[in-house]
């Protein structure tokens, strides 16, 4: 193994998972890629989802957008980033199509001369960014060719019974109504467990392609992608009632054995979990003991035997004992962040395990 932390991350197991949510709607299932495909990597995962079988994408921006192309001519490539109106011509150039965020965009692109396929962003009750009411009155009385798709972000798609759900609903329909899209998408991964009435003709699905488990989906098919190990860097014994760590947050009871962990918060380790999670090594499980400092991270190696006890044996962080959901629950965030901020710190390897082996880990 390496010197540092390495995120495993299973091109088959996001295949599958993409082939599970196909399954699951008659809606198309478009794949959410943005921010560096969650941290795992936007060519190698956009390639793996197009040899699925997926041929649309959503990017966060136009630098996205222009690696995307590169790799995938033929895909639809949806760019959700605010700002289309200021220069349409890289649109245009690469056949990109826009979410307009705002209603200059959105005119803007109605009254393009090239016709170009465009996309509008709805205000249904999220409150980012998006056309209201009015700004559609306004675009249906002035466009001269339809949007290719409307679109609008659930606030509370992982929770079945929210009202919000409905209110976003209705709205959401009444505004289609007026703007009459080819096509529409309301929902995320989430939204397919709330219903068919919610898939409308598109599901962008993110999360759930890289293995975040929906609370809705109850037991879930979606299988884990990513597997976290580090190195033991060094190992000593310490007596009892040592502090152990920054501001002495772990005070040995007994005579312990203490590993060093290569992995800490720079790496995307949540400094939340300080004292608060166990890691496996082999069949065996060490606490996580002390603060997570920058680079590095201790662990109480007492329980486990000694000749696994050595610099340079592999710990298993994330894993089938231990799942990216369980490390932001443990660390009061959500497993999006927890998962880009790993992809970004750690050396990713990609592997396409056959699926219902390692692949899935048996979950």
């Amino acid at each position: 193994m390496s010197s540092g932390p390495e995120l495993e991350i299973d091109l088959c197991a996001i295949g599958w998972n993409f082939r599970v949510l196909t399954a699951l709607t008659a809606a198309t299932v478009s794949a959410v890629v943005k921010s560096d495909a969650y941290g795992l990597g936007l060519e190698a995962v956009a390639s793996g989802l197009a040899a699925a079988g997926c041929q649309s994408f959503f990017v966060a921006d136009l630098s996205e957008a222009e690696k995307l192309r590169r790799i995938l001519p033929r895909a639809a490539i949806y760019v959700l980033a605010p700002g289309y109106a200021a220069d349409p011509t890289p649109y245009h150039k690469r056949s990109l199509v826009p979410v307009c965020n705002s209603p200059e965009d959105a005119i803007c692109a109605a009254l393009s001369v090239e016709r170009a396929p465009y996309a509008v962003n709805l205000e249904t009750g999220f409150h980012r960014f998006g056309l209201t009411f009015d700004d559609v009155r306004r675009l249906a009385q002035t466009e001269t060719h339809v949007p290719a798709l409307a679109l609008s972000h659930l606030a509370c798609a992982e929770t079945r019974d929210a009202p919000a759900n409905a209110l976003q609903w209705n709205r959401f329909v009444s505004m289609c109504e007026m703007l009459r899209p080819r096509r529409r998408s309301l929902g995320a991964s989430a939204a397919i467990w709330l219903g068919r009435r919610f898939h409308f003709d598109i599901i962008r699905a993110g999360s759930a392609l890289y293995g975040l488990q929906m609370p809705t989906a109850d037991p879930s098919p979606i299988r884990p992608v990513v597997r976290l190990c580090a190195p033991l860097v060094a190992v000593q014994t310490v007596s009892k009632r040592e502090a152990v760590g920054y501001a002495a947050t772990f005070a040995t009871s007994r005579v312990t054995r203490i590993g060093t962990l290569a992995l800490g918060y720079s790496h995307g380790l949540p400094f939340a979990a300080a004292n608060r999670i166990s890691v496996s090594i082999g069949p065996h499980e060490a606490p996580l003991i002390g603060r997570v400092a920058m680079e590095y991270v201790t662990l109480d190696l007492t329980d486990v035997p000694e000749s696994l006890c050595r610099p340079g044996i592999a710990v298993e962080v994330v894993g089938p004992h231990f799942s990216v959901d369980d490390l932001a629950r443990t660390a009061q965030t959500n497993p999006q962040e927890v998962l880009l901020r790993l992809g970004a710190g750690c050396r990713r390897r990609y592997v396409n395990s056959p699926v219902g082996a390692a692949g899935g880990w048996g979950r």
